[in-house]
């Protein structure tokens, strides 16, 4: 973890408190994972890269451990994740406090925006008396950056 970005260490306090009010045995291996993840809220790592990363550290953790400890954080909230192309990638919450939203995904950079969460996507959909239990909306194309970047 960038011990310097104060962003990060937020972040990383965050998803440590949310472990420390759960069942979850706090462990080197969990607190070295969640730095790693805390890098990665603004883009997907694969699940493969991640665990080549804890092996780097850990040799002897298992593939199971490793993808447990996955699991246990995608059923805390401090993860999220998706599959596609049958591949399984991870990203760090990249808002505890609204963790129904969308993502912009650009094409160009690989960065990863969030959409504003239950309010705002009611409105966009026209669901203003509807709840959410989930949220799976993901939207593709090219960010303000890379278009500024296109364009001049």
């Amino acid at each position: 973890m960038n011990k310097g970005n104060t962003k990060m260490n937020q972040k990383y306090q965050e998803g440590l408190d949310i472990i420390k009010k759960s069942k979850l045995k706090i462990t080197k291996k969990r607190l070295t994972l969640l730095a790693y993840l805390a890098d990665f809220s603004e883009e997907y790592v694969s699940v493969t890269s991640v665990n080549s990363y804890m092996h780097s550290i850990y040799p002897t953790a298992s593939h199971n451990t490793i993808y447990n400890n996955i699991k246990e954080f995608v059923s805390l909230g401090i993860i999220e994740q998706r599959n596609k192309d049958g591949k399984l990638s991870v990203k760090y919450q990249c808002d505890f406090n609204q963790i129904h939203h969308g993502h912009f995904f650009c094409n160009q950079c690989n960065r990863v925006i969030k959409i504003s969460g239950d309010t705002a996507l009611n409105k966009l959909l026209g669901m203003d008396n509807f709840e959410f239990s989930e949220v799976h909306l993901e939207v593709f194309g090219t960010c303000d950056q890379c278009m500024k970047n296109k364009n001049s």
